[in-house]
């Protein structure tokens, strides 16, 4: 269509007016581009030559075209070179079309450049650093998405901590409440309990149970240390209804759990794992007439532990427990079996009233520590803690303020493939 090539064309007939008329220029000034095609191609679009665009014509020129007949002056080669230069500079190859001038057909329209054959090596280079650019920006934002995701949700999680401090100081006005309307008039025997395979602990647990020594000292508190033998003694010589399920269990893990049960409801006192490192003497925050167990703080598997559990001698809620323990004992999981999910149900089903431990205090989740459990267990807490919405968060590990306990929660009841000892 003519009439749209109307601007276009004035504009390209000034410039040629302009430099056949100009001063003439030095063609070693300039720089051509030989990446253009042959002038010769066949053009998409033949401009004919008109009064409204001169064409450029030499005078060497055998050519059958005609000759305009207008006072306009033929460029010399020099000043078409350079206007040839001048449109090359001001059509890019960006464009969607390029302008050539030739001596013989004036102004053509060209066909753009074919695309890049990807064949040679040298393309093949290009391309491939393209490639690994834009998975190396792709990664980046994965990463940077992830720490803004992980920053929010950390925000997100905390904003359940209580202070540990008033959730302590409501504990002991809740305890001295309940004592002054409990008929029960029972203490708590200052007896700690531990457990171990053998008299030999290794050095890993000694350093946290050396601290059960210095914040509770000898005599006024009774350190005992139960293993396998002395823990089957006892169930067989004061509960032989029990020893045949004893035997029976799989695992080493159920019978370490059931023997703890057996242990408080016979002595009474404080039951702490090895891994349980006291921070101070929270003698005075457990409760004299009742069991008490800690509160979990991994809340999806169960809602108390029997890692830290304290009870006065021979309470009646160990009976209600005790049935729940036999009827357990074909279950293959270790948690359902004899383990924290028992002491739940034990909690609903008994008509005994309990006491749980806030984590606030107690057990808040070890974040950051990763040289003392396997490496799954680490993994699972890190993500469940860090990269998920939690209901309530029990305080952060590094905050000493109110914390009267910490468990390591070294699993050591799993070797370190996972499997259950």
């Amino acid at each position: 269509d003519r009439d749209c090539c109307i601007p276009l064309l004035e504009q390209m007939n000034k410039l040629k007016l302009r430099y056949g008329l100009g001063a003439k220029k030095n063609s070693n000034d300039y720089d051509y581009d030989q990446r253009l095609s042959s002038p010769q191609s066949s053009p998409l679009l033949v401009l004919p030559t008109t009064s409204v665009v001169s064409p450029i014509s030499s005078t060497s020129s055998t050519s059958n075209t005609s000759t305009p007949s207008n006072n306009a002056t033929s460029p010399t080669n020099n000043n078409s070179k350079y206007l040839y230069h001048h449109l090359q500079r001001k059509f890019s190859p960006n464009k969607s079309f390029l302008f050539s001038i030739t001596q013989k057909q004036g102004f053509r329209l060209r066909t753009p450049k074919k695309r890049i054959n990807y064949s040679n090596s040298r393309n093949n280079a290009s391309r491939w650093k393209y490639s690994c650019r834009a998975i190396f920006y792709l990664l980046l934002k994965l990463v940077t998405a992830f720490v803004f995701y992980a920053c929010c949700m950390s925000f997100y999680n905390t904003r359940s901590i209580m202070d540990p401090c008033k959730v302590a100081n409501d504990s002991m006005k809740y305890l001295e409440e309940s004592d002054k309307s409990s008929s029960k008039k029972s203490n708590l025997p200052k007896i700690i309990h531990q457990q171990w395979k053998s008299e030999h602990v290794p050095e890993k647990f000694a350093k946290w149970r050396k601290k059960w020594f210095d914040l509770y000292p000898e005599p006024e508190y009774t350190h005992m240390l139960w293993t396998d033998t002395n823990g089957r003694e006892l169930i067989e010589e004061h509960y032989p209804w029990f020893i045949e399920t004893y035997d029976d269990y799989k695992h080493n893990i159920n019978r370490a759990d059931a023997v703890r049960y057996f242990i408080l409801h016979h002595y009474g006192g404080i039951y702490a794992d090895l891994d349980y490192e006291p921070l101070v003497n929270f003698y005075n925050y457990l409760p004299q007439d009742r069991v008490a167990m800690v509160e979990s703080p991994y809340y999806w598997n169960e809602k108390t532990q029997n890692c830290l559990m304290t009870s006065p001698k021979s309470d009646i809620f160990w009976d209600d427990l005790f049935l729940q323990l036999v009827a357990n004992s074909e279950k293959e999981e270790v948690l359902e079996a004899t383990g924290p999910q028992l002491l739940d149900s034990a909690i609903q089903l008994s008509s005994q009233e309990t006491f749980v431990l806030p984590c606030e205090n107690f057990q808040r989740v070890p974040l950051g520590e990763y040289g003392e459990t396997l490496f799954t267990t680490i993994i699972d807490r890190e993500i469940m803690f860090r990269l998920k919405p939690i209901s309530k968060h029990c305080g952060l590990y590094s905050d000493l303020k109110c914390q009267f306990g910490r468990h390591h929660n070294t699993v050591s009841y799993r070797t370190t493939s996972g499997r259950v000892l």
